[in-house]
């Protein structure tokens, strides 16, 4: 196993700047997840580090040593792919055995390597059997188990699940989980899915238009986000994000003209003083309280036991509420809503985190 760091990595495809100095580091054994929308450059990074693509400018240093200028065979990485890119003629067993065979292996090794690989994955049954034969859940384990043989350094998963069902794309998290704490093998992984991020990672690297938004653990990141970006891209329902200005006695005005209470410990602003006030949909609470505001449930998205609320005001501000399912809101009701001050998130008018306390 070995750390990875990769400084100031920059690329460009002509006049497109895809990455703009990017500058990570992995720990030894840690399980790091790059996150963020499509076209934001993180599968372009995940190739440079494999050597698939050529940095415009930066580094990229494996367990000490510098792989820039390197080709992919001697930079001691696997990489599973969201194609799974396995050879349709060749068997489960050839598919896994094959870069050992290239690399003229001993036969011995080979077959203890794929075989005990494949009881790792439970797919020792599957032997035999092509591509063809798989569902897609047992081709992305032949994938894996492929690299596994290879007692890679480094593991790059390029969104290894998003080609499978809502189903087994929770139970291949669960099985990426103890993958990692069975081989403990540094993992880089890339995804556009915040759920798989907030799940897998140790610590999570959040990329956009080729920059660095914030890097922290899962929950670090959800509880403090550093700007509006980060809050609204981890969490389903996304945070709420409301227009306001910073009023008299610690309170904020918002664009509908009614007033809530700013957190204790938020810094003191001046009158007037624009800012944007994020709340997390679990945080609402939707009963009679001394400080509640009218809202109107506009729309209810029941999902069994839990239920996310729509509501309005009558002056264009909107929230989104999560609670548990009773059955008893409907569209068109008129509720009290209470944003408990010490749930707020407080961000300036660059959209900038104000305070940093954290809201757990």
């Amino acid at each position: 196993m070995a750390g990875l760091s990769i400084h100031d990595a920059r690329k460009s495809f002509g006049e497109t700047q895809v990455l703009r100095g990017v500058s990570i580091d992995v720990a030894d054994g840690e399980f790091a997840v790059i996150v963020g929308p499509s076209g934001c450059g993180k599968s372009t990074l995940l190739r440079a580090v494999a050597g698939l693509e050529e940095l415009s400018g930066g580094r990229i240093v494996i367990g000490g040593t510098d792989v820039t200028a390197l080709p992919p065979s001697e930079r001691g990485i696997a990489m599973v792919f969201q194609s799974y890119a396995l050879y349709p003629h060749l068997s489960v067993y050839e598919n896994m055995a094959f870069a050992l065979r290239i690399a003229k292996a001993d036969k011995a090794a080979i077959d203890a390597a794929v075989r005990g690989a494949a009881a790792i994955l439970n797919i020792e049954a599957l032997l035999d059997r092509k591509p063809a034969a798989l569902s897609g859940g047992q081709r992305q384990r032949v994938a894996i188990g492929r690299a596994i043989v290879r007692k890679p350094q480094i593991f790059l998963f390029d969104e290894p699940l998003s080609n499978l069902d809502a189903d087994l794309r929770g139970r291949m998290r669960y099985e990426f989980a103890a993958l990692h704490k069975t081989l403990g093998t540094t993992t880089l992984y890339v995804t556009h899915d915040q759920v798989e991020a907030m799940t897998l990672a140790d610590r999570i690297i959040v990329l956009r238009d080729g920059c660095i938004e914030q890097v922290g653990t899962p929950r670090d990141l959800y509880a403090r986000p550093a700007n509006i970006f980060v809050a609204q891209f981890l969490g389903a329902p996304k945070m709420n994000i409301v227009a306001a200005t910073v009023a008299e006695d610690c309170r904020a005005r918002m664009s509908d003209g009614r007033t809530l209470a700013l957190p204790a410990d938020a810094p003191r602003l001046a009158p007037g003083t624009p800012l944007s006030i994020g709340i997390r949909p679990e945080d609402i609470a939707i009963g009679a309280a001394p400080d509640a505001l009218s809202f109107t449930v506009g729309f209810v998205e029941r999902l069994g036991g839990l239920a996310t609320v729509h509501l309005a005001s009558g002056n264009g501000a909107s929230l989104a509420c999560q609670l548990r399912d009773d059955g008893r809101l409907t569209e068109g009701d008129s509720v009290p809503v209470t944003l408990p001050p010490d749930r707020l998130h407080l961000f300036d008018a660059d959209g900038r985190a104000i305070g940093g306390a954290a809201r757990e």
